[in-house]
């Protein structure tokens, strides 16, 4: 046999021994390297579990897939890896995240959310949608009014309106208003107080940083600033002049956004910015901060039904109320809700964000349950 034909043959055999060789190699590699490597799950999710006999035997294999992209072997090293090449070529290669401008950090479609087709303005509901929302907006104030309380529908914006001069040209605005610019407006109508400062801080926005730059949540300027109005829309003292801000080194930014595309080890020129200015004390933490209460300087009773939004605003509002009582999403099922707040407070405050929109029909059923069984 020839030099020529045995090169011929070697070449796909080495090929498949490479090929192999990186399929397994890491896994032989890993139980050796593990306690030496970053295995910290940066992702604000909970990672995959292995999948058992339940799923099925259509749905093993999609699961084992999920589990194995979750778990497989040097994964935060990989993903490190790939977020460096992408910034050397000045793109992101990202299903979930979109890089703006200065390098700012924004969401896009994803499963539980259309944040860029809302800044767009490519989403809308339908009449049909805007009056059932009206319709369940009515029946909560009118049951919380019959017991002396008083209720404010606060949405809080996505980043992406509120820093739109950092949005990439490739994502262009086509109609406005958005969704819930127009939501908002027709929710007012029914005489219940419907806040959505995306106007005021975007304007705060040109002199302080009100939103983190790698992550998808207000800071705790937006949050004070979101705190405030909601406080002058109750006609309750509220501050009207911007406390002093500072960098905390202490603290780190959120940074969900540059977890979910792998951008942890880049994105580190974000600052903590602490204000001077007195928060409500915590008294309460429970199911992971999913249920909380505050005491602070203000007079009367609050609860505050929040989503992730509602994490860094709880402390500036709960400070204009004697007692606060805070429940996240999660945990706003009409019984949870009895046993931890049997009484119905002054004040109800229910927050929002933009892009969870679709969630507000079943808090408002929720909390209209809770209204009517609570003393």
């Amino acid at each position: 046999m020839s030099d020529q034909n045995k090169s011929r043959r070697g070449c796909p055999r080495a090929l498949i021994a490479g090929f192999a060789l990186l399929l397994v190699g890491p896994g032989l590699l890993w139980p050796l390297a593990r306690r030496l490597c970053d295995t910290t799950n940066y992702e604000n999710r909970t990672l995959a579990a292995f999948p058992t006999l339940e799923a099925g035997v259509d749905g093993w294999p999609a699961a084992f897939e999920e589990w194995l992209g979750d778990h497989a072997p040097f994964r935060n090293q990989f993903l490190t890896l790939k977020a460096g090449a992408d910034r050397l070529v000045g793109t992101l290669d990202s299903t979930n995240v979109l890089l703006g401008k200065e390098g700012w950090l924004f969401l896009k479609d994803v499963s539980d959310s259309k944040s860029l087709s809302d800044y767009q303005g490519l989403t809308a509901y339908s009449p049909e949608q805007t009056q059932a929302m009206a319709d369940a907006l009515t029946a909560l104030n009118a049951v919380l009014s019959g017991k002396g309380s008083r209720l404010v529908l606060l949405f809080a914006p996505a980043k992406e309106g509120v820093y739109s001069r950092y949005m990439p040209a490739s994502v262009p605005v086509v109609s406005r208003p958005t969704r819930v610019e127009a939501l908002a407006d027709s929710l007012a109508a029914t005489g219940v107080p419907v806040l959505f400062p995306l106007e005021e801080l975007a304007a705060a926005s040109l002199e302080r940083q009100v939103y983190y730059k790698y992550d998808t949540h207000w800071n705790q300027a937006g949050a004070w600033l979101a705190a405030q109005k909601t406080l002058e829309a109750l006609d309750r003292p509220f501050a009207d002049a911007w406390p002093e801000m500072a960098p905390d080194p202490e603290k780190a930014p959120l940074t969900d956004l540059a977890n979910m595309c792998g951008s942890w080890a880049f994105c580190t020129d974000d600052v903590y910015w602490a204000l001077d200015a007195e928060p409500a004390a915590c008294t309460l933490w429970e199911a992971g901060g999913e249920i909380a209460r505050y005491a602070g300087e203000g007079q009367g009773s609050l609860l505050l039904a929040r989503d992730s939004f509602g994490e860094a605003l709880a402390p500036w509002l709960a400070q204009g109320f004697g007692t606060t009582a805070v429940f996240h999403g999660n945990q706003m099922q009409p019984e949870t809700l009895l046993a931890w707040q049997p009484e119905v407070p002054d004040v109800v405050v229910l927050e929002v964000a933009e892009r969870f929109a679709d969630n507000l029909p079943g808090r408002l059923e929720a909390l209209r349950q809770w209204a009517e069984a609570a003393g």
